[in-house]
């Protein structure tokens, strides 16, 4: 007896996933961090003596692979594998038991530490964009102050209209530069969030609603309830990252002229994370553009800068979260913002 309850502790406290099965399929061991990863819920004892199939439904690959471990054949000793139920990476070891007849599945979510590394690459490359950055931003505001001060001495001056039209494209196209200068310097200064407590709801439907008001979007806006949750987050950096994923929405519409469009912006809310959704019904993105747009200054619009997708990653990943899109073109794009309550 004493011995079970150690094990049973030292199951609860583990911090890896580990379920056993013998012969027939059937579970004899299941962690709590097992069922955790596996997006599963409820005590480990009432898996206990049910068929695995019903614990890693959904897992089709994974189960493949246990039941080839089953079976004798060879299996990994060390892979890699994105769960379909949870969306989590696992590193996982397959163990066959021989003289029981069973095999042991021992995995834990690497989530974290892509998180870690991913955080850590964007660190470097604003590094090396910072000084890049600084140094084309002093030359080029130098010059294009004097430029405007010339512009408005000539303004002065003018009397033909004609004249004055193109001196106002002239001085359009000089701010033009110089907020794409801004937006550069915005992107790869260090920007680490200022958590505090703050309405979710409230925050989202206020972004998405300065959004449509910017833009002139006359077509339908679903927004999350006016209660919400109270959250940890930097209010100014995800308003900002709602507003330009909810005018990327509208603008792509927009551009292709899609009948009766429609965003939605929803809220789920989980234990230790909250994820914010924004899903329209447009053009949807090329899968060969999918990983692309994320990329800094990277823009398939004519005056687009390039930063707004970059920007909202960054502040996803400053938070300790994570970015998705979902998109097949023609259906429109939904973008998740995956974003944990507590960073370690």
């Amino acid at each position: 007896m004493a011995c079970d309850s150690f094990a049973r502790r030292l199951l609860g406290s583990w911090r890896s996933g580990l379920l056993a099965v013998d012969a027939g399929s059937r579970l004899q061991i299941v962690s709590p961090e097992a069922l955790r990863i596996l997006g599963q819920s409820g005590p480990t004892e009432r898996w206990l003596g049910r068929g695995v199939e019903e614990l890693l439904a959904g897992e089709a690959e994974l189960l493949g692979m246990l039941r080839e471990a089953l079976a004798g054949r060879d299996h990994p000793s060390r892979a890699e594998l994105a769960l379909s139920r949870s969306g989590l990476t696992i590193g996982f070891t397959l163990l066959a038991i021989a003289d029981a007849g069973g095999a042991a599945l021992l995995f834990k979510d690497l989530t974290p530490f892509e998180r870690a590394s991913e955080q850590e690459r964007l660190n470097e490359r604003l590094a090396a964009l910072g000084q890049m950055a600084a140094g084309l931003a002093h030359e080029i505001r130098n010059p294009l102050a004097s430029m405007e001060v010339l512009a408005g001495l000539l303004k002065r001056r003018l009397d033909d209209p004609e004249h004055l039209e193109l001196l106002e494209d002239l001085i359009e196209e000089q701010h033009r530069i110089g907020s794409a200068v801004d937006a550069c310097l915005a992107f790869v200064r260090p920007a680490p969030p200022e958590r505090a407590s703050i309405d979710l709801s409230s925050l989202v439907r206020e972004a998405a609603n300065r959004a449509a008001r910017r833009a002139g979007f006359a077509g339908q806006l679903d927004l999350p309830e006016a209660q919400g949750p109270q959250v940890a987050l930097d209010a100014v950096q995800i308003t900002q990252a709602v507003v330009d994923l909810t005018l990327n929405a509208i603008q792509a519409m927009d551009e292709a002229g899609t009948p009766s469009p429609r965003i939605a912006l929803v809220i789920e809310a989980a234990a230790d994370a909250v994820v914010i959704g924004v899903a329209d019904n447009g053009p949807g993105i090329p899968t060969e553009l999918q990983e692309r747009i994320f990329s800094p200054f990277f823009t398939t619009r004519a005056e687009g800068s390039g930063v707004g997708l970059a920007l909202v990653q960054k502040t996803v990943a400053s938070h300790g979260g994570s970015l998705q899109l979902e998109s097949r073109p023609g259906h429109g794009a939904a973008f998740r913002l995956h974003l944990p309550l507590a960073v370690s």
